[in-house]
This record gives structure tokens, C-alpha cells and sequence, in this order.
């Protein structure tokens, strides 16, 4: 019946043009899978199989969780052609099965997942929904459950024992792990970030994108530099409950007057920042960036690719010998990563100031292996509130706390003057390192000098930029982080009028590493030599000095090839 209304053209179109048009068109889409199913399942039956075993593998039901939201297409298009598949450890020993899909229709891979809870049976998604609803009405009298790590911990608790009691008034028998899973997904909806959770637990996702609208966009996530769509779309739902609970942690206001958030989200490990209304025609969107879930050493950047060992010896010896650097690049290029492992350059028994309007840096691991590090945050340069300290006041604050080694998370404002005439008159500590938005010495110096207002002789303390850059290796749309530049800055007259730049180090695309240039090979460096004075040794034995930490870098990063262990912090 279905099949001949279809082919008779019964089902027809009432309006020409305009939006019922589209919706006839979608529907008869749909009237056509449908009938194609049925002579499929037609044909299926007729091989003469086992009625049951035809219903439950042929014609297979699927139920979404009534607590989520979210949509989730369980299989792959057709156009999908299966490249690899890995699991993904979720708490309670469970694992997670994802898969990596190439698509024949474009340039893109598809990360192709189903939760946890989107396989569980009709009586226990019944259970949970019984739990959660009197989860949903639970007051807590402890107020300490506000802080989102306790909170969690709290609702999964409480979620255990109403799961058992639950279970036993309905007659359904769970095991210890069904509880633990269960109750590991009732706090993955009630105070967590719900099917999102799942994809920022994946180590090898670097980002997540989330467009507006949200129904109609799939989530893009980042996995090792490349962008892949997504079998899951979320709900308005998801993304309105998921702004309200981030406005209540960051305290920072979002709404028309303020259509921006910006916050760093410890419990994840990942910093995410979102756009609204009137910002985003389309409504709420989001990018959520992960950190490293361990510093990242120089070691571990070696065996990245994104450096060579000379170049790990070489920016080793210039944080030892006090030098002030700027970390250049783009969005994603890896500038903090940058930064993070030069931090465990810093001898340790120097101070260090940090000064992030995100935290993003590994403040805490560093003061876990021995470093003396102070934090301070600042008002975020989108969206932030009038009750945080600025930049420029914060910068002053630090300045003022004793000699120690200043770090900047981005070089951006006007507090950039502040900074410089510090580093000019000597008062910034041991070294200033930071990280600005660049792609080239060139722009860096236009940027600061131009745009933000810092007299050359001022920007002429920079000592060093290191420029980082997404590298797309043989023009392949995999994006490859590759340190490209490293140089000096230096004065091109006795006088010193002029600002010019040399550089020790830079990228050869051919070789897709960096190599150093006879500068450096010839101990040729200003820099190198300012800082072999001040030590009172020769150049040669400078020279020698950054072969020796290249040699040590790069062994500690081959002897990481098979025991990765050996590249992390707590080893290196």
C-alpha cells in the first residue's frame, strides 16, 4: 500500500514553492526509505529463518533515554567507509567504542559513537528515570555540594543507594557494576555536561565545536588535528541548561547585554567559550578547547614532531640563561602547549608569577613537582565582570611581589606597555615569558609596536620569538603543530634605531622539521653571546653547552617511544 502510493505519485505536492515545498519533499524521502525497508524485510522472510531471531536482529527497536535531549543516529550513512575503531576508558572500568569513519561525499572523517545509555533495556531506563526524578527533587543540607568535583561525587553517591532501593521495590536484580554504571550516568545528567562528557573524556580529542542552530548541526570534534562531524545533535535543551550552569560558576553575567562567556572548566580539563544572541543569529554556540591531561614536556613535543632536539636545547638554555620570549602563533597552534613545557625549563629555584585571564597553564602539577609558582587571574578580555581585576592592575600587583620569573598568558592589551617598560628598566624579574597571537616575527613586532603602542627601543627587550604554526604537511588536510621559527631580536645599528630580527632557527617544509641556520652553527647569535657573558664562558662552551641539552632531550624522548612515562613531567 505504502509502495504504491509512493510510486503512483498519490502523495503529492501541495504547494510549489516555499517551506511546505521542502517539509513534502522530506516526507516523501521518508515514505521511500521506508518502502525500500519493507521490500527488504519482505525478502528477509522469505528465506524461510526463524521468525524470533528475524524480529529481534531484523526489526530492532530503539528507545531514547527519556533524560536526554539529545539525538543520535546509531548507524553510519551509507557513504561512510570505516577507518579504525579504539575504546575509550569511562569510570567504573567501562569503555567507550569509537569509531573513525572517512565520508566519499567530502573532506571530512565522521567520530562515530553510541552512549552507554542509549543501549540499556526499557525497564532500566525506566529505573533511572525513577531515580533521577527524585534526584531532580533532592535538596542537599550540606552547601559544600556546590562546587561542581563535590557535587558529583555527592549525586553519585546518593544515586547508588536510591538505585538499590529503587531496584528492590520493583523486583529487579542489579549487580554491583550496573549500579556503578548506572549512577555514573544519572551524575553525568544531573550535574554534568551530559552526552558531551563522553566525547571530552576521549584523549585524543582536542576540541569540540558545537554550531548554532544546534539542532540541525552536528558536534565537530578535533581529533589530532583533524575536524570530523559527528553522529550526535544536541538539543536546545542541552545547550540552554548547560549556559545557566556555567554563568553560576564563572559568576560572570551572559545574556544580550553580554552574549560572550569565557571560563575554564577544571572538572573537564578543557576551557570553553560561548556566544549568544544578538552575537549568534542562530542562538547559543560553543567551542570547548581541552589542556593536556599531563604538562607537556619538551620531550613529549620531540616525539610529537613538533620539534627537534636542537631546537629542545636550545630553548632550554635560553629560559636557564634569563632570556624574555614571546610565544607567536595562531589560534590552535600550540602556543600554551609552548609555553607549559618551557615552564619546567625554569630552575626551580626561581619564583614564578603567572598571570591568566583563562587558567590554562598546569599551576598546580608544577607546585606538586617542586616549582614555586603563584597564580593570578585576571578579568577575561570577552565577556568579563567589572568585580575582576584587570589586567593592567594585576600586572602592576605582580611586579610588585619580588623578583621572580613573570609569565604572561597572552600579550594583548594596553597593560603590554606596562610589561615592556618593566622589562626595559629591569624591574619584570629573572624573565619575562609569554604568548601573543602571530604568525611571523614581522607581525609580532607590528602587532606590539603598531597596534598596542610600545616604543621600539621598549620592544627592543625581547630577547627572543618563538613562532608555532598548523602545519598541513604535502597540503593534506591533516594540520600537523610545528614550532617554525625561532629568532632574535636584534639591533641593526650601532645606534640602535632599528629593530631587526635573526633567526636561529627555522622550518623546512620538505624535511617537515626545523633546522638551524648558520647563525647558530657558527655561534654567530647576539643573544647567544649576551648570555655567555653574563656567564663568563666562551661561546664555544655555550655551543657545547645547548648540544649537551639537545643530546639529553633527545635521549629522554627516544627512551619515551617505548615507555611514554619517561617524557612526562614527573620523570623529565
Amino acid at each position: 500500500m505504502l509502495a504504491a502510493q509512493v510510486d503512483s505519485g498519490a502523495v503529492c505536492y501541495n504547494d510549489e514553492q516555499g517551506q511546505g515545498h521542502a517539509c513534502t519533499d522530506d516526507y516523501i524521502r521518508m515514505l521511500t526509505r521506508m518502502s525500500n525497508c519493507a521490500d527488504g524485510m519482505k525478502e528477509s522472510m522469505d528465506t524461510g529463518g526463524p521468525v524470533d531471531q528475524f524480529y529481534s536482529h531484523i526489526i530492532k527497536p530503539y528507545t531514547r533515554p527519556g533524560f536526554s535531549t539529545s539525538r543520535i543516529y546509531t548507524e553510519p550513512p551509507d557513504n561512510a567507509v570505516f577507518q579504525e575503531g579504539y575504546d575509550v576508558g569511562r569510570s567504573g572500568g567501562r569503555l567507550m567504542q569509537v569509531s573513525i569513519y572517512s565520508l566519499s561525499d567530502r573532506p571530512e572523517s565522521l567520530y562515530f559513537f553510541i552512549p552507554s545509555e542509549y543501549n540499556l533495556r526499557p525497564e532500566e531506563l525506566e529505573l533511572l528515570e525513577s531515580v533521577r526524578s527524585r534526584l531532580m527533587r533532592h535538596r542537599p543540607d550540606d552547601l559544600n555540594f556546590a562546587d561542581p568535583a563535590n557535587s558529583r561525587e555527592y549525586f553519585r553517591r546518593r544515586s547508588q543507594q536510591l538505585l538499590s532501593d529503587e531496584a528492590k521495590r520493583i523486583g529487579i536484580k542489579l549487580k554491583a557494576d550496573q549500579i556503578s554504571m548506572f549512577s555514573d550516568i544519572l551524575a553525568k545528567y544531573t550535574t554534568g555536561l551530559g552526552i558531551l562528557e563522553d566525547v571530552l573524556s576521549d584523549a585524543r580529542v582536542t576540541d569540540v565545536y558545537i554550531n548554532a542552530p544546534v539542532d540541525t548541526n552536528p558536534v565537530h570534534v578535533v581529533i589530532e588535528g583533524e575536524e570530523c562531524s559527528s553522529n550526535i545533535y544536541l538539543s536546545q535543551d542541552d545547550v540552554d541548561t548547560m549556559i545557566s550552569r556555567f554563568r553560576a560558576l564563572s559568576g560572570r553575567p551572559f545574556g544580550e547585554a553580554n552574549p560572550i562567556l569565557d571560563m575554564d572548566l577544571a572538572e573537564y580539563k578543557a576551557r570553553v567559550s560561548c556566544i549568544g544572541n544578538p552575537l549568534s543569529s542562530g542562538g547559543l554556540a560553543y567551542a570547548f578547547r581541552k589542556h593536556a591531561r599531563t604538562p607537556w614536556t619538551l620531550p613529549k613535543l620531540i616525539n610529537q614532531g613538533s620539534m627537534t632536539p636542537l631546537a629542545a636545547g636550545l630553548l632550554s638554555f635560553l629560559v636557564d640563561g634569563d632570556s624574555s620570549i614571546l610565544i607567536a602563533g595562531g589560534v590552535g597552534a600550540g602556543k600554551t602547549s609552548m609555553l607549559s613545557a618551557m615552564l619546567l625549563e625554569v630552575p626551580q629555584k626561581y619564583r614564578i608569577l603567572t598571570i591568566e585571564d583563562t587558567p590554562e597553564l598546569p599551576l598546580r602539577d608544577l607546585q606538586r613537582l617542586g616549582w614555586k609558582v603563584q597564580g593570578m587571574n585576571t578579568r577575561s578580555a570577552v565577556g568579563g565582570s567589572e568585580s575582576e581585576i584587570a589586567p593592567d592592575t594585576a600586572l602592576r600587583a605582580a611586579l610588585r611581589l619580588g623578583n621572580s620569573t613573570l609569565v604572561i598568558g597572552e600579550v594583548r592589551g594596553p597593560e603590554t606597555r606596562i610589561l615592556y617598560e618593566a622589562m626595559q628598566v629591569g624591574t619584570a624579574g629573572n624573565s619575562v615569558l609569554g604568548t601573543i597571537h602571530g604568525s611571523s616575527t614581522q607581525t609580532v613586532y607590528e602587532r606590539i609596536v603598531g597596534a598596542l603602542g610600545v616604543p621600539e627601543q621598549s620592544f627592543r627587550a625581547t630577547d627572543a620569538i618563538v613562532v608555532c604554526s598548523n602545519i598541513r604537511i604535502s597540503g593534506s588536510m591533516r594540520k600537523k603543530k610545528r614550532l617554525v621559527q625561532v629568532s632574535e631580536v636584534t639591533t641593526a645599528n650601532w645606534d640602535g634605531t632599528s629593530t631587526f630580527f635573526n633567526d636561529l632557527m627555522k622550518f623546512d617544509a620538505t624535511a617537515d622539521r626545523i633546522e638551524p641556520t648558520d647563525l647558530l652553527d657558527m655561534g654567530q647569535s647576539e643573544l647567544i653571546g649576551r648570555i655567555a657573558d653574563k656567564w663568563g664562558v666562551s661561546i664555544d662552551e655555550v655551543l657545547l653547552n645547548i648540544k649537551m641539552r639537545a643530546n639529553i632531550k633527545g635521549a629522554i624522548a627516544k627512551a619515551g617511544e617505548d615507555r611514554p612515562e619517561l617524557v612526562e613531567a614527573d620523570a623529565v
